[in-house]
Order: structure tokens, then C-alpha cells, then sequence
């Protein structure tokens, strides 16, 4: 017990006098009772924490809470808390604590709890919430929430959808397993890349799932999350360039209609309206070929050539090539460029003809236009149409087609010499190759190959309309025609450029708004900037 002295004074006449000093005891501060009844409230998986709550104790004005991995208590950690409850924190996953609480009146504290035994308990890993990716320069950038009792993150991307197919040619990349605690990073932007058909120029979306799992509670199971999907921020076009508008359209031969389609008649107008409606400076257009009005009457493109009124063939005589190879043909608007040359490629192999030896070539006609404006900006146009590989051929058909880009590749270098500062006139080609995005069987097709010769996918866009759609509609209304799951539909109808920058937007014209299904292809379109090269 403490004691307090008081002086008392009395003035007495004249003089104080001082009364004898008295002791007086103090109220010491009562000890807190025992702590009981501690136990585990709850947890924090991803916080690594651990909250601890007991009874309360009369008197108590605050509680200390103490743990340690030793069952000793010693090397402790401390937690003062003016409630009851506190959290134990950085704690170590399916590690035991020992764990007791003290209540404390001021600075007088009680006895020690009994001991306890509590653990960041792991449990089976919960399902993913909704992920995201989004666009960024050369890659995207994929987002993740928080997957309950995670331990460990890791994220999976390519250009294609579907990562059970045996063999994956399409290169999948991983991050490395990262941990889901403190700092806990659930955003990464991933790289795209040449080797696996990810980067800008090839228009292809990357596919993104996420992966958690919690190696304490069971180091072989992996959580996976849906599929994601985001295209790389696509190449800006110069806007101060010539803006050219590109039509690629595959109209079906006259005589080529099956399973009661309407002959080449009643489809012409609606194709004609398809493209007047969309008004193309230039367009390719490809098997318009076959009589149009029966036996001896003009061949298809000569017939489409009348009902476009504001576009002219760059060349109306017959190819020498096989009949069926007659339409395709390249056609522009006279009130905007001139024809300086043009031609048919030569050494493009038509392989639905076996052997090799006695395939022939395929029509593939180009021309060089000179614009009107003053500008002098001139640019190659092919109109590419690759025939299906006969199922003779040992190679693969993805292969062959890869084989058609290559000769094209080396017929348009011909044509298309580079001038005195190395430089080569810009090209728009546009077609039919035959060659799917999907399924993805090789890397060695039609497309990826005038990719990697310095091609660009015009649908890597600006602005797209309808690529989640098929291009080849199989003569479907537009009812029927379906976005494609994985949100990137068929493409067998391409426009690639080379010698310009990206493109405005890009357009499959699914519903062409006529009553009569044009054909079994959808018109594709483009806005492009093309420069002049000096």
C-alpha cells in the first residue's frame, strides 16, 4: 500500500504553526481475474492473420494478447487491444502458435490465460470471380480478384482458345507461380509475340486463364478460371496518308450454287447492293466466274461490273487460266486513281490439282493505282484467291497454303521492285485464302506467312464491326450466324497491307440487310491511310 502526506498549517495571532504531518493510504488498483475461454473467432487466409477472443473480465480496462511457434512462449509477439479480440497477424500457414491473453486495470495486470494452440488454417481453394484483359502496347493486361485460401497465382496465355488440344501448337507462356499473400500482385501485362502469332500485325486475340491453388491444403490440385480474351493495342494509322477504302468480296461462281441456293440471277442485285451500299474506292472480288445468264452469256464479273456504278474493272479480258478462276478481279473507282500497270502473279500454284507437277497457276491479278488527288501516293492491289488443297498432297493443308503465300510473296517482289532508296510501293491485298484462323493445327498457314514476310492483318483495327462472326457464312441468314465463343470468328476472307500503318477500322458485313443471301462469303472492308513513297 502507498501513503500520501499532508501538511497542515494554523495561523495562530502573529505566527503559523505547522500541525504535525499525517499519513494517508492510497487505493491500490485491483488485478484483473484470469482470462478465460480464449479461442479462434476467425481468419484471414490472404491476410495471414488469425483473430483470437476470450470472455471478458470485470475491471478490465485492456488485454494483452501473446503467441509464439514455441510452447514455452518464448520469442514472443505482442498485441494490446482495448476490446475483446485481437488479431495475430504475419502468421505462417498451417504453422501451430501457442497463444494465451492477459487482461490488464491500467498498468496492473492479471494472471496469464491458460494456453492455447490455434493455426492459419488452409483450406481448399475457392472458384475464381470474374477476371479481366484489356489491351496494352504489345500484349495485354489481365487483372484477377482475390481467390479465397489461394497460396499461389499463375496466369496462362496464347493465340489460341483452346489449351486441351494435343498436340498445343501455339506455344502457351506462363508466368511463374507468384504468392497470393503480402504483396499480393493479381495484374500482370503479358507480352505478346512473333513465335506464337500473338503480336499486332497478325489480328489475333490473346487467351488468358488464371490458375490458383493453395499447396498447404493440396499441392496437385489448380483452380482454374474462365477464359478471357483482349487484343493488343492495334497500330495507329497516319492520318495526314491518302485514306483508301478496301472491299474483299467472294460472291460464289454462277453454276458453283447447291442445296437449293438461288442462282447467280436473283443473287447478283443483292450482291451489287451490298457493295454500293458500302461504296468502296476499291474492291477485289473473287469467283465471280461462270455464265451469268446461262449458257453463253457473259461471264459473272462482266455482269457485276455493270451493276456498279461507281467502280470499273482494271482488266475485263479472260485470264489465261482455267474457267473457274475467270472472276477474280480487282475493281476501282476511276474518279479516284488511275491504272499506271497491272497484271496476273505468276508461280501461284493451284494445289487442288495433284501432283504439283501438273498443278497450274491461279489467277491472281494486280494492279498499281495512282491517285488522282495530286499527291501522286501509288499502291499495288492483289486479288488473292488460293484453291483447297487436294487431300493427295502428303503435306498438310495449312501447310500448302503457307506454300501459296510464299510464291505470292515472291511474284509480288517481281512486280513490285524496291526503288532507288530501297523502298517498295504499299500494298493492299485482299482474298479468299482458304486458310482458317481456327482450328489451330499449324502456324505455317496463309495468313501467318505474309504476316512474317512484313504483312499486316487489317482487322487488328482501329475500330472492328462483326469479327466475333464467322467470314464464311455457309450460306446462313444472319440469324444463324453466331458469335463465335471465343469471340474471334472463323476468318478465311483476309485483308493484309504491307508498307502502311494499321487501319481505321475493319468491317464483316454479316447482315448485309438484303432479303437474298448475296453469298456463302460476307463482304470484308477496310479504311486505310496508304503513303506516298518518295
Amino acid at each position: 500500500m502507498s501513503r500520501r502526506w499532508i501538511v497542515r498549517v494554523a495561523a495562530v495571532g502573529a505566527l503559523a504553526v505547522a500541525s504535525v504531518a499525517i499519513a494517508v493510504p492510497t487505493q491500490a488498483a485491483t488485478k484483473p481475474a484470469q482470462v478465460t475461454g480464449v479461442a479462434k473467432a476467425t481468419q484471414d487466409w490472404a491476410g495471414k492473420s488469425v483473430k483470437m477472443t476470450w470472455k471478458a473480465v470485470p475491471n478490465a480496462t485492456s488485454y494483452v494478447l501473446k503467441w509464439s511457434t514455441r510452447s514455452d512462449l518464448a520469442s514472443p509477439v505482442y498485441r494490446d487491444s482495448s476490446v475483446v479480440g485481437a488479431w495475430m497477424t504475419n502468421l505462417r500457414p498451417a504453422t501451430t502458435y501457442y497463444v494465451t491473453v492477459a487482461a490488464k486495470n491500467g498498468t496492473t495486470a492479471g494472471s496469464w490465460a491458460k494456453t492455447v494452440t490455434t493455426t492459419l488454417q488452409p483450406n481448399a481453394v475457392a472458384t475464381f470471380g470474374t477476371i479481366t484483359a484489356k489491351p496494352a502496347q504489345n500484349g495485354v493486361t489481365v487483372s484477377i480478384p482475390e481467390v479465397a485460401n489461394a497460396s499461389d497465382y499463375q496466369v496462362r496465355w496464347s493465340a489460341g482458345p483452346n489449351e486441351n488440344r494435343t498436340p498445343d501448337r501455339w506455344a502457351p507462356h506462363f508466368i511463374p507461380w507468384s504468392s497470393a499473400f503480402d504483396p499480393a500482385t493479381r495484374t500482370w501485362t503479358l507480352p505478346a509475340s512473333d513465335s506464337d502469332l500473338t503480336s499486332v500485325a497478325y489480328g489475333n486475340p490473346i487467351y488468358v486463364r488464371a490458375m490458383a491453388r493453395n499447396t498447404y491444403f493440396n499441392s496437385t490440385f489448380v483452380r482454374k478460371s474462365a477464359q478471357v480474351s483482349a487484343w493488343p493495342v492495334p497500330t495507329k494509322p497516319v492520318s495526314t496518308d491518302l485514306p483508301v477504302h478496301l472491299a474483299s468480296y467472294n460472291v460464289l461462281c454462277s453454276g458453283c450454287e447447291t442445296g437449293g441456293t438461288p442462282g447467280w440471277s436473283t443473287r447478283a442485285p443483292a450482291i451489287a447492293a451490298t457493295i454500293n451500299a458500302k461504296d468502296p474506292d476499291v474492291l477485289t472480288v473473287l469467283e465471280a466466274s461462270g455464265p451469268s445468264g446461262g449458257s453463253g452469256s457473259a461471264q459473272a464479273y462482266l455482269d457485276l461490273d455493270r451493276r456498279l456504278p461507281n467502280l470499273q474493272l482494271v482488266d475485263s479480258a479472260p485470264m489465261t487460266v482455267s474457267a473457274s478462276h475467270q472472276g477474280n478481279r480487282i475493281l476501282y473507282d476511276p474518279s479516284k486513281y488511275t491504272v499506271v500497270d497491272h497484271g496476273v502473279l505468276s508461280g501461284i500454284k493451284d494445289y487442288e490439282v495433284y501432283p504439283a507437277s501438273a498443278a497450274p497457276d491461279t489467277n491472281t491479278p494486280w494492279a498499281k493505282l495512282r491517285s488522282r488527288d495530286g499527291s501522286g501516293t501509288t499502291f499495288i492491289v492483289v486479288a488473292a484467291h488460293y484453291g483447297i488443297p487436294s487431300s493427295s498432297y502428303p503435306q498438310a493443308r495449312k501447310t500448302l497454303l503457307g506454300q501459296n503465300s510464299t510464291q505470292l510473296l515472291a511474284a509480288l517482289d517481281r512486280v513490285n521492285p524496291a526503288n532507288a532508296n530501297g523502298k517498295r510501293l504499299p500494298v493492299l491485298l485482299g482474298g479468299d485464302l482458304n486458310d482458317n484462323r481456327y482450328p489451330e493445327d499449324a502456324i505455317d498457314g496463309a495468313q501467318p506467312t505474309l504476316v512474317r514476310a512484313g504483312f499486316y492483318d487489317a482487322s487488328a483495327s482501329q475500330h472492328r464491326y462483326g469479327t466475333a462472326k464467322t467470314t464464311y457464312n455457309n450460306y446462313q441468314p444472319p440469324s444463324k450466324q453466331a458469335d463465335d465463343p471465343n469471340k474471334d470468328g472463323q476468318r478465311i476472307d483476309y485483308i493484309l497491307t504491307q508498307g502502311l500503318q494499321g487501319s481505321d477500322e475493319f468491317v464483316n458485313n454479316w447482315n448485309p440487310g438484303t432479303s437474298v443471301i448475296p453469298s456463302d462469303h460476307n463482304m470484308i472492308e477496310t479504311k486505310v491511310h496508304v503513303p506516298a513513297v518518295r
